[in-house]
């Protein structure tokens, strides 16, 4: 053996020995909580989730010995760990209710494994958790917006990163900050005074639409930081690869459709326009719903300057002609339309202006969730 191949041997032996001890650690820890829950679930009183009684703290307390087990994996960061240990206990809790036919609540569980699951990386699977959460502690919530999963450190610690400055443990600047950056240019450029607490307060009636929110913007984060770190290590020369280009796509239209919706739902409750136009708003597209709600004048001065997107080219020069110029709320909710409807009909991520100016798109999709919001005087 030579020394070159006796110095590999020895690294990979010293790696398996260490990967080992991890992995014994973490085989304990898992087994110490699965017998702590076990004992605990037993004498778990049954819950009702839609009029639950007792303290908030009371509604998991057969999993707070499991859960202080877990809980340190998801405070030293070893969330690859703790993402495994909450699905562990949330399948022992799962088969628990079937077999004892006795519902629990499982807002801890979920919260704590779809907080692992963001911070992996895991965005889709870390949001679906996280809705689980806020559903599992819906009797809470109402009213009690502190009760809410997005409220806690926990998750707080990630989607703002203060800790590190804003600056996300993928790189970049936190879902939360960018957020606030876009409120800080509508703010200048409207002379408004909007800030986070208002956006959250409005998302209050639905957990859904809050979690459709997160979820677009952390998609949005997750895949620019990695365009840009990709381009960092020149791993390609010119274009970037296709599947994070179209995921990044996908999360700014999933964006859209989340401001589509919140529309639609006020304009449900509301009930500002005629019940013809109202049925149309409700039931058609984007375009419509615009049309019903910013009238024939904005449409028809508007929209006819949306050229037919019959290549990328053709939508990455209108991207770029809307880029110059003030900040307007025709422009702002033009892009709306634009990002919303490009993808139905194109799926070529040939657009450098796009992958070139995320953040401005991100905060005109903003913009016009803004304008909106302020027109019915919502916030």
């Amino acid at each position: 053996m030579s020394l070159n191949d006796f110095i590999l041997w020895k690294n990979l032996r010293e790696g398996t020995l260490l990967a080992s001890d991890s992995i014994s650690a973490y085989n304990k820890i898992l087994h110490l909580g699965l017998l702590e829950l076990e004992m605990d679930l037993s004498g778990a009183k049954p819950y009702d989730h839609d009029d639950p009684k007792g303290n908030y703290n009371d509604k998991n307390q057969y999993f707070n010995r499991a859960n202080n087990l877990g809980m340190p994996l998801l405070r030293q960061n070893a969330t690859g760990f703790s993402k495994m240990y909450y699905w562990h206990m949330l399948n022992a809790i799962n088969n628990h209710e079937k077999q004892a036919k006795k519902p629990l609540n499982k807002g801890m569980v979920c919260g704590n494994l779809g907080v692992s699951a963001l911070a992996e990386g895991d965005i889709d699977a870390g949001i679906a958790y996280l809705a689980w959460a806020m559903r599992e502690d819906r009797g809470w919530i109402k009213g009690k917006p502190e009760n809410s999963i997005y409220a806690s450190p926990l998750y707080i610690q990630f989607s703002e990163a203060a800790a590190r400055g804003g600056i996300s443990q993928f790189g970049g600047s936190a879902p939360w900050v960018s957020l606030k950056n876009a409120l800080a240019k509508y703010n200048t450029a409207y002379k408004e005074n909007i800030d986070i607490k208002s956006i959250f307060k409005e998302l209050e009636d639905s957990p859904e639409h809050r979690a459709l929110f997160e979820g677009a913007i952390w998609t949005i984060h997750r895949n620019l930081c990695l365009l840009r770190e990709e381009n960092a290590r020149g791993i390609y020369e010119k274009n970037n690869n296709v599947f994070t280009r179209l995921r990044l796509f996908d999360g700014m239209v999933t964006l859209c459709r989340f401001v589509e919706l919140r529309m639609k739902h006020h304009e449900s409750r509301l009930k500002l326009l005629k019940k013809k136009d109202l049925k149309e708003a409700l039931s058609g597209t984007l375009g419509t719903l615009l049309l019903k709600i910013f009238g024939n004048k904005w449409f028809k001065t508007e929209t006819p300057k949306i050229p037919r997107f019959e290549t990328s080219k053709t939508f990455n020069r209108f991207l770029k002609s809307k880029s110059k110029g003030k900040s307007s709320h025709n422009r702002s909710l033009l892009l709306l339309l634009v990002i919303r409807n490009y993808s139905v009909h194109m799926c070529d991520p040939d657009v450098p202006f796009f992958f070139d100016n995320v953040e401005f798109i991100f905060d005109e999709i903003i913009g016009a969730y803004l304008h909106y919001l302020k027109l019915r005087k919502i916030i």
